[in-house]
């Protein structure tokens, strides 16, 4: 079944929460630059070739899976051995972290906190989150188009794609889902909450399937997408943390220190004498 006609008043206020992402916080005055400035750049290891070429190596896998009998057997197995009332609870609040409407608000309000107190780790978290779905958003929209597969027991073609007859070849929820606890995981120093944040970004892609709404493959290029928007993002982060400028004051000398750092903690710069 086709959901385009219901999706749209989703759609209009998606596109508007990422808006807000480069019209509300279009500035700052942290060091590191303008938020604009950073999601132009999340957007340049978004579509590097490295990450492109990762991405379609991940599609082509999981159009295998789509068309051959592995997406269907896989998912008539679950639903006949495994599902039962314990994963349906589960499942139940797993799916309400792929809730955009309520999700994507609540870091666009998190990442509020950054720009009381730039040190906030809630602000952090939130930034960090906002600027993965602005960049990954528009990508998975695009994919679940192109792929146009349905959902079990929408069509008789089962997970095959068909491209632009439907919008379930990548999990929405499944995206939506995993960016809070990916992004949580790459912000921790922690390794426990490293893993746990890691598995617990899988979770909604898993109650997708638990709740026969999407196929895995669809499930796996939902989380998939994901943790590529978190990665661009946290490119950013540490690009922008390889270079330093200091003012430097002193008895006989003053002006700016520009200073590089890269792998493994090398360091080098040169002085602007004013």
């Amino acid at each position: 079944m086709n959901r385009r006609k219901e999706n749209i008043p989703w759609l209009l206020v998606r596109g508007y929460l990422c808006a807000s992402l480069f019209l509300f916080h279009g500035t700052s005055a942290s060091d590191e630059g303008s938020l604009r400035s950073k999601i132009s750049q999340d957007y340049i290891n978004f579509f590097s070739k490295e990450r492109l070429s990762r991405m379609g190596i991940g599609f082509l896998a999981m159009g295998l899976m789509a068309h051959t009998t592995i997406d269907a057997n896989t998912q008539d197995w679950y639903q006949g051995e495994i599902r039962n009332s314990k994963t349906n609870r589960l499942a139940k609040t797993a799916k309400w972290f792929g809730e955009g409407k309520y999700v994507l608000p609540i870091s666009l309000l998190a990442s509020g906190a950054y720009y009381l107190n730039v040190d906030s780790a809630i602000g952090h978290w939130g930034l960090n989150s906002a600027r993965a779905y602005a960049v990954g958003l528009p990508a998975m929209w695009a994919m679940q188009n192109i792929t146009g597969a349905s959902r079990p027991g929408e069509s008789s073609k089962n997970a095959k794609w068909q491209p632009f007859r439907d919008t379930n070849g990548v999990s929405g929820h499944a995206f939506v889902g995993a960016v809070p606890f990916l992004t949580l995981s790459r912000m921790s120093n922690n390794r426990w909450i490293k893993y746990a944040g890691f598995a617990a970004s899988m979770l909604t892609a898993w109650s997708r399937v638990n709740d026969d709404a999407h196929y895995p493959s669809q499930a796996i290029l939902g989380w998939y997408m994901a943790y590529e928007s978190v990665g661009s993002v946290f490119d950013t982060n540490n690009r922008a943390k390889q270079v330093s400028i200091t003012p430097v004051l002193g008895k006989d000398i003053y002006g700016i220190y520009i200073g590089t750092r890269w792998y493994p903690l090398r360091t080098a710069g040169f002085l602007t004498r004013f």
